[in-house]
């Protein structure tokens, strides 16, 4: 009850701010308006304003009067940028990348390896955001990429091959790639919006740690090809019923001539977090998205800072957390023992990559490297599916089949005398932690319980090991196997007769069912 009643008031504050700011304090003020005519300038004899929309200037957030008209605090540097509300869309250009907002930044934003942002011009008269109508029903789905990544435009070209046909003319809302876009070459982003362009979706790009100028000497500089390409780096926007908060999840770090990241957000975009999430209504689903999970990654600047994130993230009940950079995918429930102090643990998703191991490992029959993750998963995307309040992803490898859920590890052949004790290993790319999983030899036998084992897997030790033997190779060799989140085993458990038998494999959690097959051949002593 005291959440809401915190959120009632805060709310009470966001609707009265544009009248409560100081008078000598620089302003930004504009429209927000149906752009009826399409041609993105608010013409009062066309257009009509829009009455309750938030605006932001990345750490307050305002809504705007019925006569449309929103103020917030300028400062120098930020960004202006409008919320958008279900049922309106935000302008696209020509790469489909949303254009909705505006940056103010008269210093520029610029490192010196590539370049930024110039210096903006004097702030409009009025600041207007256009927006227009669209259908947005309570079932859609929306499109994740884990971090694309490429060194080159051969790398582009390898993503372009391997995953975006399967993506091109899908049925989907949007798409997200959930940061590192680039692998430290910014002068990759046009090639590589141009290739996703062709999805023909809306597209949102995370920041990631490898899409900066490393000869930033702050943060803005650091972001500032990003900002030019792409605009802010943390925003919030509303499709059908869900809620989305895009966060910059890195701080940039420049201390005598060292230049590192750590996570976290800052007060800036803390401020704007807990504003933000104080005018969301307890019941609807908040999805965050953000390019560092807050666990299992680079560590915090301070555990105290990770803290007052958790304590503003717990403060909404129904959230999850969608992030990559891990080149893994699975599931993760942050509970009380890593300091999460909600009622009920936060689901973290990590969505496995598109360009897999960083475009590593053998080519395959096509040129394309087949860049297996380190916890086993292929290359692929995910698709997050809405339905009202509720959610749930599902994996999809790329250039392969939707029912290609798993692969399963056991001898080729076993003798007779040693089949019991074979091991059967189910690697199930999605599985939620708690999946029941079952294997059974044969249709007439009965099935038996695997056991959840968080190791690495032997098939993704397997490929390195056959690679590692090949010496020099032309290719980028693969890195280390890492634990897997989504390894079920069992051993057969019996003695089979001398033969070919088929294993089954049987999975089934809160959102999905999986099936997999493979042979054993059983000889005689």
């Amino acid at each position: 009850m005291r959440i809401l009643s915190a959120k009632l008031a805060l709310l009470l504050v966001l609707l009265v701010a544009s009248w409560t700011f100081a008078d000598s304090d620089p302003q930004a003020t504009g429209i927000v308006f149906h752009d009826v005519d399409g041609d993105g300038i608010f013409d009062a004899a066309v257009d009509e304003p829009l009455a309750g929309v938030a605006v932001s200037n990345g750490r307050e957030v305002v809504v705007s009067g019925e006569d449309g008209r929103y103020e917030l605090p300028l400062r120098d540097p930020s960004t202006i940028f409008v919320i958008k509300p279900r049922g309106w869309a935000v302008p696209v250009d020509e790469m489909q990348i949303p254009r909705f907002y505006y940056l103010h930044m008269p210093q520029g934003a610029t490192g010196t390896r590539y370049p930024g942002l110039d210096p903006t011009p004097a702030l409009p008269e009025s600041l207007d955001f256009a927006l227009r109508p669209q259908e947005e029903p309570d079932r859609y789905d929306v499109v994740l990429f884990g971090d694309t990544q490429p060194r080159d435009l051969t790398e582009i070209d390898y993503i372009a091959r391997d995953v975006l046909p399967d993506v091109i003319g899908i049925d989907a809302a949007f798409g997200v790639t959930l940061g590192d876009l680039v692998f430290d070459d910014l002068n990759l982003f046009d090639p590589l919006n141009e290739a996703i362009a062709t999805i023909g979706l809306p597209w949102r790009s995370l920041i990631g740690n490898h899409d900066i100028d490393f000869t930033g000497d702050t943060d803005v500089q650091a972001r500032g090809a990003f900002y030019r390409t792409y605009g802010p780096s943390y925003y919030a926007f509303t499709w059908g019923p869900t809620h989305y908060i895009v966060l910059d999840s890195f701080r940039w770090l420049v201390s005598n001539n060292r230049r590192t990241y750590r996570t976290g957000l800052g007060d800036e975009q803390l401020t704007f977090l807990r504003n933000e999430l104080a005018r969301i209504p307890d019941d609807q689903l908040v999805v965050v998205l953000s390019h560092i999970p807050w666990v299992d990654s680079t560590g915090w600047v301070d555990e105290s800072h990770r803290d007052e994130v958790f304590q503003v993230l717990a403060s909404h009940p129904r959230m999850v957390t969608l992030a990559a950079h891990t080149h893994r995918h699975y599931h993760r429930w942050i509970g009380p023992d890593d300091g999460w102090p909600g009622e009920q643990p936060h689901h973290l998703v990590s969505v496995g990559t598109a360009c897999g191991a960083w475009c590593c490992g053998a080519p395959d029959e096509y040129g394309i490297p087949h860049a297996m993750m380190s916890d086993g998963t292929p290359t692929g995307y995910a698709i997050l599916e809405i339905d009202g309040p509720r959610w749930k992803v599902r994996w999809q490898s790329a250039r392969r089949p939707a029912d290609f859920q798993m692969h399963l590890d056991a001898p080729s052949s076993v003798r007779v005398d040693q089949s019991a004790e074979a091991e059967v290993l189910a690697n199930i790319f999605n599985a939620l932690p708690d999946a029941r999983v079952q294997m059974r030899i044969g249709t007439s036998s009965p099935w038996q319980d695997m056991q959840r084992s968080v190791r690495a897997d032997p098939v993704r030790l397997s490929v390195m090991e056959r690679e590692r033997q090949l010496g020099e190779v032309p290719w980028r060799p693969l890195g280390g196997a890492q634990a897997s989140q989504h390894i079920w085993t069992t051993t057969i458990g019996r003695s089979l007769e001398p033969g070919t038998h088929v294993i089954e494999v049987r999975a089934e959690d809160d959102w999905w069912s999986y099936e997999g097959r493979r042979l054993i051949r059983v000889t005689a002593p």
